[in-house]
């Protein structure tokens, strides 16, 4: 069966603390309760009518403060988005984070159009109809509108030569992480030197090249830990790395673990 754009879609309760990683990109849209999110190390507050963006690189884990805690979530696979998306600026929510970034917008003014957006997605998820992908394709579009009409500072300008030529190179790493590849690769496939290259990249995306490549690797190994059985050895091989002793090494920097025990971190949640 064909994969989905949206793979999964959930509005409910939560209570305590809960910790986790999808390789997918994700919306988490709050509608009662307050507590905090950490991303990446940074906390945020949280509280009603708050829409958060993920990336599939990073991890979050939340805390509530105040119940009931009842929020929308939906994961969305990157590969579909990015290719059927198509369009930059909508895209850099999920994607990019720039120095000051913040992951949340505060969508009060059409909260009520955005909860009505996000119960038909997940009408649509539960009972999938014929074009369903088209379907949530339009849903999604009409949500990132509406974000952006709340706050146009969390998405990039894509209209800059600068960023469309980062949203392609972008583009490339993420369909060649999984190979032999360096630095050297992506400027000599797009003719640029490779300073000019990683003072833009860094400055659009917030990463710099590597991280971004390391990234990507990193978390399409977390996903093969998680949902298969192979070795460390071979999933080093399958992500990218050509050296298993080099993949546990930047995984336990990224992580704080090693694969090995992430993989029983994850099985016990």
């Amino acid at each position: 069966m064909a994969e989905r754009i949206m793979t999964e879609c959930h509005y409910s309760e939560v209570e305590g603390r809960s910790s986790h990683f999808h390789n997918a990109y994700e919306m988490l849209f709050i509608r009662q309760g307050s507590g905090s999110i950490e991303v990446s190390g940074q906390e945020y507050q949280v509280e009603p009518n708050m829409l958060m963006f993920f990336s599939n690189l990073e991890e979050h884990v939340t805390r509530i403060t105040t119940l009931p805690f009842r929020r929308y979530f939906v994961k969305l696979d990157p590969d579909q988005l990015n290719r059927r998306l198509s369009t930059p600026w909508q895209l850099s929510i999920f994607k990019n984070r720039p120095q000051g970034f913040i992951p949340y917008v505060k969508v009060d003014r059409y909260a009520g159009e955005i909860d009505s957006l996000f119960q038909l997605l997940l009408r649509e998820h539960q009972q999938a109809g014929e074009y369903s992908d088209e379907l949530v394709l339009s849903i999604v579009r009409q949500i990132l509108i509406l974000t952006y009409r709340c706050e146009p500072s969390r998405f990039a300008l894509c209209d800059l030569e600068e960023q469309r030529s980062c949203a392609q190179m972008q583009h490339w790493i993420e369909t060649h992480f999984t190979e032999d590849i360096q630095i050297k690769d992506i400027t000599e496939n797009f003719f640029i030197s490779s300073s000019h290259f990683c003072r833009t990249f860094k400055r659009a995306t917030g990463y710099t090249p590597k991280q971004y490549l390391m990234l990507n690797r990193i978390a399409y190994a977390k996903e093969l830990l998680v949902h298969s059985d192979l070795r460390v050895s071979e999933i080093a091989h399958r992500s990218g790395f050509m050296d298993e002793s080099n993949f546990i090494r930047y995984f336990k920097r990224e992580t704080g673990s090693t694969p090995s025990k992430y993989r029983k971190l994850m099985e016990g949640r």
